[in-house]
Formats: C-alpha cells, sequence, structure tokens
C-alpha cells in the first residue's frame, strides 16, 4: 500500500491508484499541518496555482476550482424550478456555498462540515475560494459530521436542494459511510417532495469501481442516478458526480428553460453554459461501459466502498 501523498524534496507526489500517479512541483508553502480529522497543506503547485491538499490528495486548485463547483452546484440548482432551502455536506473551502448562494431564490444554506479547524485555515488561507460565503446571513454554518445530521434531521426537516461535497470515500477516512445505501435512504427523508441531490463521485476513468458503485447505490435508494463529468485539471483527470432525486432528470432540462432559471444567478457563470451540461451528461460509450461494470454492487454500512490507493 503506497502512501495517498509524499514529498521529494520540491515535489508533490500523490497516487491515484495503487499503480498509478502524478507528481507535481512545490513552489511556496503557506501551510503544512494537521486538523483532528486530517493532514492539511496549502501550496503554490506547478501550473495549477495556489492548492489545497488532503491527506496528501489535491482536493482543490486555483486553476480549476470554479470548473468544479460550478458543475457540482448549478446542474442541480438549475434543475429545480425554486430551490429556497439547500443542504451541503462537506464543502469546506467555502466555495459551493458561494455558488449556491448566487441563486436569488436561495433563502436559507445549511453547510454541514466535520472540521472546524479546516474551516478556520480556509477562511485565512484561501478568500479567493469562499468569497465572504460564510459572512452571508443565509448561511448557517454547522460544525458536526454529516451523517449525524442527516439521520438525526431525516423527516424534520426538508431541502430542495442537497449537495454532496465530500472528500473521496478513502479507508479508514471521514467519509468513508456517506456514500452507502443506509446514508442514501436516510438522505432522502431530508428532500423536498421535488427535491434534487447531487455528489461528487470520484473518477469515472481513473476509478470507475468508485463512482459505478455509487451511482449503484444511489439506484438503490432512488430508482435511478444520472452520472456527469468534467475535466479537471488539478486532479489530472475526468471527474464524475451522480444527481438523482423524487422528480426532476437532469436529461430532461431544456436550453429554453437553462436559459430563463440562470437569469437568477448573479453574475456569469465563467465555465457552464447549456452545451457545457449536454456534453457533461453525454457520457462516451467506454465511460459507461466502466462505470456499469458495477453495476448492481451496493456500498452498505457492513461492505462500504472505497478507493484503493
Amino acid at each position: 500500500m503506497k502512501d495517498p501523498g509524499m514529498y521529494y524534496w520540491n515535489w508533490h507526489i500523490e497516487w491515484d491508484t495503487p499503480d498509478d500517479g502524478h507528481l507535481t512541483k512545490v513552489f511556496k508553502v503557506y501551510y503544512t499541518g494537521s486538523t483532528k480529522y486530517q493532514a492539511v497543506e496549502i501550496m503554490e503547485l506547478g501550473s495549477y496555482g495556489k492548492s489545497l491538499v488532503l491527506d496528501g490528495k489535491i482536493q482543490s486548485t486555483i486553476l480549476d476550482e470554479k470548473v468544479y463547483h460550478e458543475a457540482l452546484v448549478h446542474p442541480p440548482m438549475l434543475l429545480h424550478p425554486n430551490p429556497r432551502k439547500v443542504l451541503i455536506l462537506g464543502g469546506g473551502e467555502g466555495a459551493t456555498a458561494r455558488e449556491v448562494l448566487r441563486h436569488n431564490s436561495v433563502e436559507r444554506v445549511v453547510m454541514v462540515d466535520i472540521d472546524g479547524e479546516l474551516i478556520e485555515l480556509v477562511k485565512k488561507y484561501l478568500p479567493e475560494w469562499h468569497q465572504g460565503s460564510f459572512d452571508d446571513e443565509r448561511l448557517e454554518l454547522i460544525i458536526d459530521d454529516a451523517r449525524k445530521y442527516v439521520f438525526e434531521n431525516a423527516g424534520r426537516e426538508e431541502f430542495d436542494v442537497i449537495i454532496g461535497d465530500l472528500v473521496d470515500p478513502l479507508e479508514a477516512g471521514p467519509a468513508v459511510k456517506l456514500y452507502t445505501r443506509e446514508f442514501y435512504s436516510k438522505l432522502r427523508e431530508l428532500l423536498s417532495d421535488d427535491g434534487v441531490f447531487v455528489t461528487q463521485s470520484t473518477s469515472p476513468t481513473s476509478t470507475p469501481r468508485a463512482m459505478g458503485i455509487i451511482k449503484s447505490t444511489l439506484e438503490s435508494v432512488f430508482g435511478w442516478a444520472e452520472p456527469y463529468m468534467t475535466y479537471m485539471r488539478g486532479f489530472d483527470s475526468m471527474w464524475g458526480f451522480n444527481l438523482t432525486g423524487l422528480k426532476y432528470r437532469l436529461s430532461e432540462l431544456d436550453r429554453d428553460t437553462f436559459e430563463e432559471r440562470v437569469k437568477r444567478i448573479k453574475g456569469k457563470l465563467e465555465t457552464l453554459d447549456y452545451d457545457s451540461i449536454v456534453w457533461m451528461r453525454t457520457l462516451p460509450l467506454y465511460v459507461r461501459k466502466m462505470i456499469d461494470r458495477y453495476k448492481g454492487i451496493v456500498s452498505t454500512d457492513d461492505n462500504p466502498v472505497f478507493l484503493e490507493v
């Protein structure tokens, strides 16, 4: 078993699988240390620029964080006709909240992240990411375990959109049981009658097993799930998402509806338009084959899926 990340002189080396990885030159270190839950590095990396690295894995870079956060947030937000209440699970950089809060329909956002120490570091070192979102009066920040919050509030609260901006399901990591059938079953009880849920789902090309099992697990609870993907230079890979819900499907979002709903967003989207969404959800045949190989395999609390790195 290789370490998930390491440093050799001034290079950051990251393993994507037990047999593959990539390295990036370190130009500057802003912070290095650990919270109660994870190792944290904030560094200037290669062509990526300022980057957040957790447990040796690049989580977000200034080069393409907007590619990731616009792809994660706006498809489910624009799919819903009037998202007023939004739940964010994870999202420690504050950028997911930043994008959600751009929708003028939003009245309340609950963000649940387990690592309060990380959020304090983010506030200090990553203002380009959060852009003041933590100070928005519509945001309620809860420092707690997302699983605990979901289980305690299922059936008591309702959200129009729920967004899983969680770290990957690493073995013995803090998020491994945030991708299971039991967790999704409780999360479903938090959705409004027409609610939409999306979760980051690792890479459909580098780690298709994980993405395929996440899709199958969602299908076991909701009956369906739509995968989509975009390219992340900072991850050196295509990156995947799975969207599901109780009424609306991303494949049914037409151009006229998109163009009308996008008007409720403050400012212009920088990396996403209607054609982008059509492209992201039109997975090539070889990608569909890779993730469909794991169709019917479900992650459970007793047997959770995790990345093999």
